[in-house]
């Protein structure tokens, strides 16, 4: 603890005896032409206003990492805020007819927080309860005229929604689905699809960009 600094105590209960300094900070200056700062005991985290003199931004800084920028024109970034993009990328995939098959969505594009799963079960699991807005896309090609596609949300293993096109002609069909969910921790979400055409079997298109699945944290 600096000398001259000022702190923030908690006292539980109303007993002295078992305060505690949850904050301490730098009266006027925090150095190097800076402005004020409040951090933690320890210092890895804190709330700085203007590293350098007159920079007119504040900083959030957690744990040594900063996820928080206020800039001088009221921009807000939050760099550590959860996002995930993945799509399919690979051989054409086969879906039997009228039948619900999820989706391998085995490639990253971006992950901020390490949340989603390319490898073995194609889902984003989040790791902060929070709202979520999640838009998906699912594209099949040839298809064939009067076909019924769906691209399905599924959120802890059931279907929570669903959006439906009816192909008219044979140039292929492209479906999306925007959603805004609750997540709790541990909560996840896949990428679904059912059809159902004349044929055995329709499958969906492998050209970049067709087939993804994006989820980002905005509340």
């Amino acid at each position: 603890m600096t000398v001259g600094n000022y702190v923030l105590v908690a006292i539980p209960g109303g007993n002295p005896r078992d305060a505690c300094v949850v904050a301490s900070w730098p009266q006027g200056s925090s150095g190097g032409g800076g402005g004020s700062k409040i951090q933690d005991a320890d210092g890895d985290t804190y709330l700085w206003v203007e590293k350098t003199a007159d920079e007119d931004k504040i900083h959030g800084v957690v744990k040594g990492v900063e996820g928080l920028l206020l800039d001088d024109i009221g921009v807000l970034t939050l760099a550590k805020q959860s996002a995930a993009r993945a799509h399919y990328e690979g051989a054409k995939y086969q879906i039997a007819d009228r039948t619900a098959v999820k989706v391998p969505l085995n490639t990253e594009d971006f992950d901020t927080q390490g949340e989603y799963d390319p490898v073995t079960n194609y889902r984003f699991t989040a790791k902060v309860w929070g709202i979520y807005l999640i838009i998906a896309s699912i594209r099949y090609y040839p298809g064939e005229d009067g076909m019924h596609a769906q691209c399905r949300l599924h959120k802890n293993g059931a279907s929570w929604s669903t959006f439906s096109l009816y192909q008219s002609g044979s140039l292929g069909i492209t479906v999306l689905n925007a959603a805004i969910a609750f997540l709790d921790v541990d909560d996840y979400l896949e990428l679904w699809t059912w059809n159902d055409s004349s044929q055995a079997s329709q499958q969906f298109d492998n050209a970049s960009g067709s087939i993804w699945m994006a989820v980002a944290k905005i509340a």
